[in-house]
């Protein structure tokens, strides 16, 4: 009989799986992007929907997907063919939001966001314990960092394609058509590329003993962050509002994509950068700055207006966004041992899941009974406070 499942020999941070998991992921985000580049805007403009709405499809979506990432990272670690189950999670997102296509009321919405999400869930404890156990820990940053970039720039490809099609005068709906497209690809991706790099039998550890202190010392500040990380949708609203009344309706929702557009450009421009970053400075450091960073957008989404705030927004929530994701990641894999990656991560996306739910649905009664400004504040000072703690007490790897 094989022994338990390890990681494999020392092997080069850009290998097949990282490029392949990238690859695929790049498609993913290109599909789903280019339905949540127009969908805050379709369900307040299209369907006629209170912005509380948003908060509501956001919240059921996060939490549904929290729901499924806790229970896929610990069945993953328990089972030989978790490829297969990835597979299944992305071509479940996919076929959840090719419904968006067919509703007539932003309940629907909610419905089918939720169906898309738990395909998310299902599939990301996975993708990223894989990511993790195909290179060394002194690369986990790297590696992170490489897979949110072409993350990134799949969603930099996706709203690019929807504000083409909006700016020419195409509808919500052709939009949700066309984004079936990347969406089919990605599966096709993961399931022709990538490989378990697991070798042996799985041999799972009882829940029964506990993952290292410095993980849930970590958990503490990401729950923290989690539940002042409103939704980007609150951002595209915002970006909307601030160039009004100096543009017409149209030309504010055209420009709302473009800082959707931007945001996700500085993204894809920072990723890389920051998780090298990290493998050299310190993880806890870059992750602390980032959840600062999201606290500087929202203060300047709370008193800016005009070009000039929309610009530094895109920036601000471009610069946190994906760092936040992949910092977090090699973080909490340099914090725990290789098999009991999957769980790790199911936790820690259950905790962001969980977070995001509560953060989503309070930003958007917020926004709706009191202002816009109330969510704002909030999001800044609980990010501020999150960024504060993990400064202080920061985590140690295994």
């Amino acid at each position: 009989m094989t022994g338990p499942i390890t990681a494999p020999a020392p092997v080069k941070w850009l290998n097949r799986n990282v490029l392949g998991i990238g690859l695929a992921d790049l498609a993913a985000d290109a599909n789903y992007e280019m339905v949540f580049a127009v969908l805050p805007l379709f369900i307040t403009v299209g369907l006629g929907a209170p912005a509380f709405a948003v908060g509501v499809i956001e919240g059921v979506g996060d939490g549904s997907s929290a729901i499924v990432k806790l229970w896929s990272g610990w069945y993953s670690d328990r089972i030989a063919w978790r490829r297969p189950l990835a597979v299944a999670g992305y071509g479940t997102t996919v076929f959840g939001l090719g419904l968006i296509v067919a509703v007539a009321s932003w309940p629907q919405v909610v419905i089918a966001r939720a169906l898309a999400w738990m395909g998310r869930g299902l599939r990301q404890p996975i993708r990223s314990a894989m990511l993790a156990g195909s290179v060394e820990r002194n690369d986990l940053g790297k590696a992170f960092g490489f897979h949110e970039a072409l993350d990134t720039a799949g969603a930099l490809i996706g709203p690019a394609a929807a504000f083409l099609l909006l700016y020419s005068g195409h509808g919500f709906r052709t939009i949700f058509w066309v984004a079936l497209v990347p969406g089919a690809l990605c599966v096709l991706l993961f399931a022709l590329i990538t490989r378990d790099p697991r070798r042996g039998r799985p041999e799972p550890v009882s829940l029964r003993v506990p993952l290292p202190s410095s993980f849930w010392q970590l958990m503490v500040p990401v729950a923290l962050f989690g539940l002042g990380n409103f939704a980007t949708a609150f951002f595209t609203l915002r970006a909307a509002q601030i160039m009004q009344p100096e543009l017409s309706q149209t030309a504010a929702l055209a420009a709302a994509v473009g800082f959707y557009l931007a945001h996700n450009a500085v993204g894809a421009a920072v990723s890389f950068p920051a998780g090298w970053l990290a493998d050299r400075v310190g993880k806890a450091p870059i992750l602390a700055t980032a959840y600062l960073t999201f606290a500087a957008a929202c203060v300047v989404g709370l008193i800016g207006h005009g070009w000039l705030a929309l610009g530094l927004m895109a920036l601000l929530v471009g610069a946190q966004n994906p760092v936040v994701s992949s910092v977090e990641s090699s973080l909490t894999s340099s914090l725990v041992e290789t098999r009991r990656h999957g769980t790790a991560f199911g936790l820690l996306n259950g905790v962001n899941g969980a977070a995001d739910l509560a953060s989503s649905l309070v930003a958007g009664a917020l926004w709706t009974v009191v202002s816009p400004v109330a969510s704002l504040g909030l999001g800044a000072v609980l990010s501020g406070s999150a960024a504060a703690l993990l400064w202080l007490r920061q985590p140690k790897p295994v």
